[in-house]
């Protein structure tokens, strides 16, 4: 039953109409109607059955104390080296090249065996691509110049 008929059916149950005018009004079957108007009526005769106090005797706990902030420069593990990186001389020929992630991964499976995934070396490609933004030099002339 969509929401929009099952919301009908309550308005009417509601508004003190009897099931069998919902019925011929709406075309729902009788007994799905019974059904809404148990499930209504259990609903609003239920009592909140939280068992939780108001909210204003709750209290949240206090804030823990924030770590100390580490001095020394974060490092990778060496768990979480790139696979890519004993072909890093190969994959930036090949970046230089223009050839994608793609054709370059696999290139590295065919020609090096290699058994890293298809991301790692996307990943790599992405970032030897980063190339800082080309620099212009700002000219400044009086008018008329």
């Amino acid at each position: 039953m969509k929401p929009h008929q099952k919301s009908t059916v309550v308005t009417l149950l509601q508004n003190g109409v009897s099931q069998r005018e919902i019925w011929r009004k709406t075309g729902i079957d009788r007994k799905t109607i019974r059904k809404l108007a148990q499930e209504t009526e259990a609903e609003a005769n239920s009592p909140m059955a939280t068992g939780s106090p108001g909210l204003a005797v709750q209290i949240p706990p206090p804030w823990p104390p924030a770590p100390a902030p580490d001095p020394s420069p974060l490092r990778l593990p060496a768990h979480a080296r790139s696979a890519c990186e004993p072909h890093r001389a190969w994959i930036e020929a090949q970046v230089r090249l223009g050839r994608n992630a793609m054709a370059t991964y696999q290139d590295l499976v065919d020609r090096f065996g290699f058994e890293g995934r298809y991301n790692s070396v996307k990943r790599f490609c992405r970032a030897l691509r980063t190339q800082a933004p080309e620099q212009f030099d700002r000219l400044e002339f009086l008018p008329g110049e």
